[in-house]
């Protein structure tokens, strides 16, 4: 991977994280066109996100409260919309683009948001948290329907129910756009006009905030065409940004931002999932050799796991989202036996760098130091092996048993204490890479009593 040029992020990561799975997580650090599909079972090759299942419904009030949200998608800053002037974001947005208004806000104050999804089995629910400092309402009043609220600072939701990929939006289509303005004026005209209120088909609110406002949208499945955890919806969200007029009279749109696409086009839509992706490792009676170098029958028969930055997540605070897909590409397949579970990672990457490691090594420091290989290219396997999914980290296991984090470089090394300073690589567990020529492999062997498997 290209790592990232100039400034405070100087060393920055860049990753890619697979969509969360039931059984593990993937993720890879790192620095073709594909097809698009009109069904809701194959990612299209845009952006893609997760909406993850909410335990307890959000109140629809405008204010974000953390503890109401911490288990929908996007958490940790993961899906954020922000300019950035630096050499490496090629279009100034980092994790999103530029819609309608072509200009550029003047840096993440004038305009920037961070998006969070979510879902039960009515609704899907979307916050939007933005960053803007100057608040302008002067064309749609407070809490009027289907005014100009797209002159106003305002957050629009653009849904594609059927991932139908439409090149235009036209009435009667499954889902359309919905939209709030920080002055609680809503349109709904594109969207069919379904109902807007608490007990409607669908209902938002915003509050203002000390930086700028934030946005909270529920919207039933039914207006979606009821789609399925695991479906794939198109979904894009954009933000307008109206600075007022100072003579006093009314204020044009000054910028627009999107987190992909174009508004009133589902074919530019990003994917957002419903819920994390699942995984069935197929069962094996000939193991594989976990030598690094991945011999395809050794795998016959597993489901392929695919990643890039159009069907991945990327973590947008330490990159953009528009990598190209030489820089980082994976293949992933999992396989287990009796005795173990086989993981086998094919990362294709135009530029393999072991910096960080390699000035600790020469600064004579050891495994045992704790080498930062997140810094450099990696992979990383993330289990929970008590399917406990809570938010704060790995939790201890019986003595012998680790779950959390397992990670390996192209150079063969990893972090001593990942998943713990019990927990080795050649000991309680195996992993080897090689390089290739375009780019490197890495086999994992974990064994089962490792995991609490039994």
């Amino acid at each position: 991977m290209k790592r990232s040029q100039s400034n405070s992020l100087a060393t920055a990561r860049r990753w890619l994280q697979i969509v969360p799975g039931l059984f593990a997580i993937f993720w890879i650090a790192g620095s073709g066109v594909l097809p698009v599909h009109a069904d809701r079972s194959t990612p299209d090759p845009t952006r893609t996100q997760v909406a993850l299942r909410m335990p307890v419904p959000p109140t629809i009030d405008g204010v974000v409260n953390k503890a109401e949200w911490e288990r929908a998608g996007g958490n940790n800053d993961y899906w954020q919309v922000t300019p950035d002037t630096r050499t490496w974001v090629s279009d100034g947005i980092r994790g999103g683009v530029v819609g309608d208004v072509p200009t550029l806000p003047d840096d993440a104050n004038d305009l920037s948001f961070k998006i969070l999804a979510g879902y039960d089995d009515n609704y899907l629910y979307v916050a939007v948290k933005v960053t803007d400092n100057v608040i302008s309402t002067d064309s749609a009043a407070a809490g009027s329907a289907n005014g100009n609220t797209w002159l106003d600072d305002s957050v629009e939701v653009f849904v594609d129910g059927a991932n139908a990929n439409d090149t235009r939006w036209a009435a009667g289509q499954i889902g359309g756009q919905y939209v709030i303005t920080a002055n609680n004026a809503y349109r709904e005209a594109e969207a069919g006009n379904p109902g807007y209120g608490p007990d409607a088909a669908w209902y938002a609110q915003t509050a203002l905030t000390a930086t700028g406002y934030e946005a909270e949208f529920r919207i039933a499945l039914t207006n979606l065409g009821n789609p399925k955890p695991g479906d794939i919806i198109g979904f894009t969200v954009a933000v307008n940004d109206d600075d007022g007029d100072p003579a006093g009279g009314i204020g044009t749109r000054e910028h627009q931002l999107l987190w992909v696409g174009k508004t009133h086009q589902p074919v530019t839509y990003g994917n957002l999932v419903l819920g994390p992706r699942s995984y069935t490792a197929m069962k094996v009676t000939t193991p594989p050799n976990p030598d690094g170098k991945i011999n395809t029958g050794e795998y016959a028969g597993a489901a392929e796991i695919h990643v890039n930055a159009q069907i991945g997540i990327v973590y947008v605070p330490g990159g953009d989202d528009d990598l190209p897909l030489t820089d980082l590409d994976y293949k992933a397949y999992v396989v287990h036996d009796d005795n173990a579970v086989y993981i086998a990672v094919d990362v294709t990457d135009d530029v393999i760098s072991s910096d960080t490691v390699d000035a600790a090594i020469a600064a004579g420091m050891t495994p045992a130091d704790g080498f930062h290989t997140w810094e450099d290219d990696s992979v990383e396997l993330f289990f929970d092996v008590d399917n406990s999914r809570n938010l704060g980290g790995a939790t201890a296991q019986a003595p012998g048993v680790f779950e959390g984090q397992y990670t390996l470089t192209p150079q063969n090394t990893y972090f001593n204490g990942s998943p713990s300073v019990l927990a080795t690589n050649g000991f309680q567990w195996f992993g080897k890479s090689s390089l290739t020529p375009t780019g490197y492999h890495i086999e994992f062997k974990i064994p089962k009593s490792t995991l609490g498997i039994t």
